[in-house]
């Protein structure tokens, strides 16, 4: 039975390794998947239920048929029915179609993590299975265990049993007359140098016991002897421990009035050492403490350089951003410009001797200026008039204007 308890202590403990290393790969196959979903992804919910969502695996399907054609039963059946009116309601209350990959989501990602479910759901039935297992295992191993402690106690019983059977037999055996045949040098009782008539109160010893017998009364008188020594050695200890003893009670007084003086010194009072203790600081910390501002001082600072570095080499990439896109403007304006003198160019170069027919575009030009130039000073002369007018009505003397300010504005005009 100690034997059968090992070996299913033996196979727990396999089977406890296994469920261990399946959560570690249960951890590391979530750890793939947060990676796989990357930070800040929009269909983070939708994939993680997609990632949770259980399914009906078609392999349990398989093996549950198998089963129920190999059992022949109708139970089975009614089971299996159940599963899967479970996982349907469940599918209902999530209400996740998760065949299709939604609009702007990654089929990469999305294949992906498809994958990964089905590698969770395989761990998750490998779990399930070995913790059936360990189980199994670990109520066979307290029925083996309680097995163990019976046959234990039935073994303690029998051997209690058969010890006082074996004293009841001896008893039952010294009890017993015995006859013994014994030679006169074997006898040793004797009564005034005489062997008595009367032999009951004789003790019939073999020679051999005697002599460990008189051999041993000769050590315990040796053992005596050491034990005496080894007590008066101890009794000398004692007396000088108890010497010592008193001497450091002196020393202990001398330096509890010594701590009481410089308490009343420094505190004015006397203070429990034992409470100041515990209260104290504990140096070690506090210096490992200070370490860790001054390190976060320091770090702090260098972040803050930095965040000036930072801060001019973007003002400089703006500069040069700016720069270059006024270049860009500028190189563009230039382009278009080009691209009308090549308009023009060409246009010229196919209408060749039409400058030459009828009015030419020069004299047009001029022409509209001229006529432009007519009608402001027309503008002009009507203000003036308007002006001059509005003067006159006042009764103050108008002058004429001057003939700078005529020729400016002729100017101007042209």
């Amino acid at each position: 039975m100690i034997f059968k308890v090992e070996e299913c202590k033996e196979a727990f403990d396999i089977k406890k390794n296994e469920v261990e290393k399946l959560n570690e790969r249960e951890k590391a196959l979530f750890l793939t998947f947060t990676n796989t979903m990357g930070d800040n992804n929009k269909f983070e919910a939708f994939l993680t239920k997609v990632f949770k969502k259980k399914i009906k695996r078609a392999k349990k399907k398989n093996v549950e048929e198998e089963h129920s054609s190999d059992d022949g039963g109708s139970d089975d059946d009614d089971d299996s029915d159940d599963d899967f009116d479970s996982d349907d309601e469940g599918e209902s209350d999530d209400e996740l179609d998760d065949s299709v990959c939604p609009t702007g989501c990654d089929p990469v990602i999305f294949d992906q993590i498809c994958l990964l479910r089905e590698r969770k759901l395989d761990l998750e039935e490998a779990l399930v299975e070995v913790k059936k297992a360990c189980d199994v295992l670990k109520k066979e191993q307290d029925t083996l265990s309680k097995k163990v402690k019976i046959i234990d106690n039935g073994l303690t019983n029998a051997g209690s049993d058969l010890e006082a059977f074996q004293r009841e037999k001896q008893q039952k055996l010294n009890e017993l007359d015995v006859v013994v045949t014994l030679k006169f040098n074997q006898i040793q009782y004797t009564m005034n140098n005489t062997i008595p008539q009367n032999l009951s109160s004789c003790l019939v010893f073999d020679q051999h016991f005697l002599d460990n017998l008189q051999n041993r009364i000769k050590q315990l008188e040796c053992e005596k002897v050491k034990q005496k020594q080894l007590y008066r050695e101890r009794r000398q200890q004692h007396v000088q421990m108890l010497r010592d003893k008193k001497t450091m009670e002196t020393k202990i007084k001398e330096l509890d009035s010594k701590v009481e003086q410089i308490q009343m010194l420094k505190f004015g009072r006397l203070v429990d050492l034992e409470k100041l203790e515990t209260v104290s600081v504990n140096r070690v910390a506090e210096e490992l403490k200070a370490k860790l501002e001054e390190q976060a001082k320091s770090n702090s600072k260098e972040i803050s350089e930095w965040d000036k570095m930072i801060d001019g080499h973007q003002s400089e990439l703006t500069k040069l951003i700016r720069e270059n896109t006024r270049r860009l403007d500028s190189y563009t304006i230039l382009l278009q410009k080009n691209k009308d003198l090549q308009n023009k160019l060409n246009s010229r170069q196919k209408n060749l001797g039409s400058e030459f027919q009828g009015y030419r575009q020069a004299d047009l030009e001029e022409r509209q200026r001229l006529v432009q130039l007519v009608q402001l000073q027309a503008q002009e002369v009507d203000a003036l008039k308007d002006e001059v007018s509005a003067l006159s009505r006042k009764g103050g003397h108008v002058l004429p204007p001057a003939r700078s300010s005529l020729a400016a504005a002729h100017s101007e005009s042209q």
